[in-house]
């Protein structure tokens, strides 16, 4: 298990939009190493006009010799989204970081579509980076009610214990 960072990162990219943007939803979840070396702290999320938008920081942040060393894309891991309205998400994983990061370094991605007013649970999936297989427990899965946001942890081999969510053992039925 890691010490997560404060938010920093992820406030200073709020700050640096202006105050118009926010987290709709603030949760500090790890979900595990999804790629070698770096784990993947959920920092919350944000019901935009262009869509769900999970903000999330590398801890620690990317450098650039890893990018050169493991190629462009070593830290690509996916995610896929779907609601209790059935909507359908696309999965391209838009999405950014920045690759400047140290101790920590803010990313976001895209569900793939806009969260309806009307939905109730949201579930988000995660997949690690291609050809990683985590060594660790790592979060596989994040039921998230709304609009309040409390959130319920699924894992692959166990679920670090970190604040903001509680932990389960088995598929939450809708």
């Amino acid at each position: 298990m890691i010490r997560i960072p404060p938010r920093t990162a992820t406030d200073a990219y709020f700050a640096k939009m202006g105050g118009s943007r926010r987290l709709d939803i603030v949760f500090d979840i790890d979900l595990g190493e999804l790629l070698e070396g770096h784990h993947v702290v959920a920092r919350g999320l944000e019901m935009s006009g262009v869509g769900g938008v999970l903000h999330y920081e590398f801890v620690p942040g990317l450098r650039q010799h890893e990018m050169d060393l493991k190629g462009p894309f070593f830290w690509y891991w996916t995610l896929s989204a779907e609601d209790d309205l059935g909507t359908l998400y696309r999965d391209d994983n838009g999405g950014a970081f920045d690759p400047d990061g140290k101790t920590a370094a803010h990313g976001t991605r895209y569900l793939g579509g806009s969260v309806p007013g009307s939905a109730r649970r949201l579930r988000v999936n995660f997949t690690p980076a291609e050809g990683w297989t985590p060594t660790r427990s790592w979060c596989r899965q994040l039921d998230i009610a709304l609009p309040g946001g409390r959130v319920t942890r699924h894992f692959q081999r166990g679920c670090p214990v970190l604040q903001g969510g509680e932990e389960a053992r088995s598929d939450a039925a809708w």
